[in-house]
């Protein structure tokens, strides 16, 4: 059985490794963690994914055993799930995504740029993601400053996502030769997204 060592892994890093094992194809793996809220994440996608899990613990370490249960998880779906309830379906909707920070909620600004770089690091490997990224103010630091932000947005861009940084806002912080992924936009073509609905606004 595959074993996955997801100790000392951040959030939501254990859960990507689980997703990963999953999406190879795996229908048995155990994956370790070192703390409470790992084990919970990675509890809920596996049991949502349609694994039947079991948990050992010892010495503060968690041993999720994951073991496919597809065709009872597949019957509990199909008795519960209501047409248009899906939120990964809906969320396939969505056509711009603007980010006007790079820092996600208000506190600690370290980890506020954690945060974001967790958010756009999932979104890469999320099965629904918007067709456009616009990076506005302190947003299109991301795509210049970070090199955690940097991989995720290429990752992003390399599946077809359009990453878009406001050109005015990358004059404003002296940027415009430090941009390492996308491309510069401006306020018409930014409004316009906009207007064409289904948008999604961090910061």
């Amino acid at each position: 059985m595959l074993v996955i060592n997801a100790c000392g892994k951040a959030c939501p890093k254990p859960v990507l490794m689980a997703k990963e094992a999953a999406d190879k194809g795996y229908k048995q793996f155990t994956i370790v963690v070192d703390n409470e809220t790992s084990m919970q994440n990675v509890l809920r996608f596996a049991q949502n994914a349609g694994f039947n899990t079991n948990i050992e613990k010892e010495s503060g370490i968690f041993k999720i055993i994951c073991e496919d249960g597809s065709t009872e998880h597949q019957a509990k779906a199909a008795t519960t799930a209501l047409p248009g309830s899906n939120p990964y379906r809906e969320s396939q909707n969505i056509k711009s995504l603007f980010i006007l920070t790079d820092t996600l909620g208000r506190g600690s600004e370290e980890l506020g740029r954690r945060l974001m770089a967790q958010l756009l690091s999932t979104l890469a490997v999320n099965e629904a993601r918007p067709q456009t990224i616009v990076l506005m103010n302190a947003g299109v630091k991301l795509a210049c400053l970070y090199q955690e932000t940097i991989d995720a947005l290429q990752d992003l861009e390399k599946q077809g996502v359009e990453i878009l940084s406001c050109g005015t806002c990358l004059n404003y912080f002296d940027l415009n030769n430090k941009l390492k992924v996308g491309r510069p936009t401006n306020a018409y073509e930014a409004l316009n997204l906009l207007l064409q609905g289904n948008t999604v606004t961090w910061g």
